[in-house]
C-alpha cells in the first residue's frame, strides 16, 4: 500500500509534488501509462518492454518499485526535499 512521504519541491517555483513509497496501485491498473502520465519516460518504456517479453508476467513487479523510481527520477530533475522560501 502506498504511504505519503512528503513532498519534493521545483527548484525555481517551489511547486510541491506529493511522493509515496510502497506498492503502487495505480501502477499496477496502468502499466506504462501511470510512468507516462507520471514524466517518468525511460521507466514507461522499459515498463512496455518488460511486459511484452513476459508475457504481462512484470506487471505485477513494477508497481513496488513505481513510486521510488518517480521519486529517483524528481530527484535527477531537480526537486528539492525542502522548499527554498
Amino acid at each position: 500500500m502506498s504511504k505519503k512521504a512528503g513532498f519534493l519541491y521545483h527548484p525555481v517555483n517551489n511547486h510541491p509534488e506529493e511522493i509515496f513509497e510502497g506498492f503502487s496501485w495505480p501502477c499496477l491498473f496502468f502499466g506504462p501509462l501511470w510512468y507516462l502520465a507520471k514524466g517518468v519516460y525511460a521507466w514507461a518504456a522499459i515498463s512496455f518492454v518488460a511486459a511484452w517479453l513476459t508475457f504481462g508476467i512484470s506487471v505485477f513487479v513494477f508497481p513496488f518499485l513505481a513510486n521510488n523510481q518517480r521519486t529517483e527520477s524528481l530527484l535527477k530533475k531537480g526537486y528539492l526535499m525542502e522548499s527554498n522560501e
